[in-house]
């Protein structure tokens, strides 16, 4: 019988069941099955989980947020003018970003607006800020919003026009989507330098570089991409269709783990870890015969 989402959580009796496997008719299926295949995506690096990004930077942008599903990142990137950027280490992006003082002024009356409740971001209305993405904003003199108390220093994680910037405040308000913040704030802020970026890392869930783009342009990033979780919905991928043998050990570890059977779950991990090293393996076949060059280091001085 073909393994699908149905069959997985079907009670026990079923024949491909995680009840049946397992012998077991009281485990949480659903949850079993997610921590399972969440399990699996940790180190498992297939053909099928190979993609592209591809994204466009804006004049002033110095981050872009990782694609639904990002694992990995897979070599450099690439732009469509043929330039290469190497991925570096967080520390080095901060070090080499260089930030210009602006004198800034007087706030808008009642400039703020809270996001969502569960968002700690907060759109400020400043006129012709001339801020650019990852600089930092400081402000004084602004009454509480939201629950917020928006008085200090704050990065600037968007510029959605010349007269907005959404700040990360931090915390979460307390209603979401308040404006406020009174008729007698200031700011100023330090202003990240637009230049041309040449090195790249990730954190904060996105590509960060060492400066803000000076010029747009658009690039290209191959990933590893973990796939939608089984769900009635999508009842089946590649897992279910090329490796059920990977589903069935991870399944029978996270309901192992479940029922506290501490000597089963380490036998069924140990029998997943060598599945995904073979199964690793296997996937690099791809490359057979494949031609594998070597990189120059561009006349730009992008490295």
């Amino acid at each position: 019988m073909p393994m699908s989402y149905n069959t997985l959580v079907a009670p026990k009796g079923a024949a491909g069941s995680i009840a049946n496997w397992v012998g077991y008719g009281k485990i949480d299926i659903t949850t079993v099955l997610d921590e399972a295949q969440s399990i699996i995506f940790q180190s498992l690096r297939v053909r099928e989980m190979r993609k592209l990004f591809t994204f466009g930077m804006a004049i002033g942008q110095s981050s872009i947020a990782l694609p639904t599903g990002f694992l990995d990142p897979i070599g450099r990137i690439i732009d469509t003018r043929g330039l290469k950027y190497s991925h570096r280490i967080e520390s080095e992006i901060v070090e080499r970003r260089s930030f210009q003082a602006a004198s800034g002024g007087a706030l808008p009356n009642n400039a703020s607006t809270t996001g969502a409740v569960s968002s700690q971001l907060v759109t400020v209305n400043i006129p012709l800020h001339g801020l650019t993405q990852g600089s930092n904003a400081t402000f004084a003199g602004v009454t509480a919003v939201d629950g917020l108390t928006l008085n200090g220093t704050f990065p600037v994680v968007s510029v959605p026009d010349v007269n907005t910037i959404v700040i990360d405040a931090g915390a979460e308000p307390t209603a979401g989507s308040v404006t406020g913040g009174g008729a007698a704030g200031t700011w100023t802020a330090n202003v990240l330098i637009a230049s041309g970026p040449r090195i790249w890392s990730i954190f904060d869930e996105a590509i960060q570089w060492d400066a803000a783009a000076v010029t747009a342009f658009q690039g290209q990033l191959l990933y590893f991409k973990s796939p939608p979780l089984l769900s009635a919905v999508n009842p089946t991928n590649f897992l279910t269709n090329r490796y059920p043998r990977l589903i069935r050990e991870a399944t029978n570890a996270a309901a192992a783990s479940f029922m506290k059977d501490d000597n089963e779950e380490q036998k069924a991990l140990q029998k997943l870890s060598a599945l995904i090293d073979s199964t690793n393996a296997e996937s690099d076949l791809i490359y057979r015969g494949a031609d594998f060059g070597t990189e120059t280091p561009h006349a730009s001085g992008h490295i």
